[in-house]
């Protein structure tokens, strides 16, 4: 009785988070069998997945969202959530002209899956094609060390084998997340996340990453004016500020292969 009844207030606060979406339309719009079918198949994937409605509905709106970025991009994007590639993966084996056909009718197209090894660019910079379109959803500044909704999912869902991203002396990172949903300490910062890459990539515009500039050379001055030391420790090509967790890929020395230590696993063209 107490499992039925703790049932049921899952599946009325997963209501409440459908009510309460900016996607709720798309939400409620979703296969009613897809839940019963990613519940019985994403663990297999995914080990050590949670099953619950609430879990579900947070990564199919993840999902949702990020299809709006693909919608809104003229450039292949990555998905930077594991949470959310299980509902794209158990969606995908359950009935792909479904799929196809939800995506036509909420985003004008039909929105390929397709695995890091077969994008046209790498997983790194299709990553970072997303993380400037998240934070433009998100109204968030774009030449910012900022964490876009999508990119913080895994870390607020603590999902096993997922990416946590984070701020870390001014450099946007993530690590991975172990089977407990705990991120681990070690980072990888990833090359086309540093603002001087995105405007290079054309990601950002030069009036963006000059604004950031002068407020981050404002921001040292006036730590260094305050203890009577310079501090020249952030790069010219990311922020000071620090922020949430995060998702995407790659590593420090850039345009990583994107296997499995990358921050995404699937992309959208």
């Amino acid at each position: 009785m107490l499992e039925n009844l703790k049932s049921k207030i899952v599946n009325v606060r997963a209501h409440m988070l459908i009510r309460d979406s900016s996607y709720r339309q798309q939400l409620e719009d979703l296969p009613d069998e897809l839940f019963i079918y990613w519940k019985n198949t994403a663990h297999k994937e995914f080990p050590g997945i949670p099953s619950d409605a609430i879990f579900f509905a947070r990564a199919a709106e993840g999902l949702l969202m990020f299809f709006d970025i693909v919608r809104r991009s003229e450039r292949a994007c990555g998905l930077p959530s594991k949470a959310s590639d299980s509902v794209w993966h158990a969606w995908s084996a359950m009935s792909q002209a479904q799929l196809d056909s939800f995506c036509c009718k909420h985003y004008a197209r039909a929105i390929p899956h397709v695995e890091a090894g077969q994008m046209a660019i790498t997983m790194d910079l299709a990553l970072a094609t997303s993380l400037i379109a998240a934070r433009k959803l998100d109204g968030l500044v774009l030449a910012s060390c900022t964490v876009p909704s999508l990119f913080g999912l895994d870390r607020r869902l603590k999902m096993p084998g997922g990416f946590a991203y984070r701020v870390s002396g001014g450099e946007l990172g993530f690590s991975q997340i172990n089977q407990r949903g705990i991120a681990e300490a070690k980072m990888q910062f990833p090359f086309w996340f540093n603002n001087a890459e995105l405007l290079a990539a054309g990601l950002i515009t030069q009036n963006a990453y000059d604004a950031q500039l002068l407020k981050k050379k404002t921001r040292q001055d006036g730590a260094a004016c305050g203890s009577g030391i310079s501090n020249p420790s952030c790069d010219l090509g990311s922020a000071g500020s620090t922020g949430d967790a995060c998702d995407a890929g790659g590593g420090s020395s850039g345009g990583s292969s994107c296997g499995s230590s990358c921050g995404g696993g699937c992309g959208g063209d």
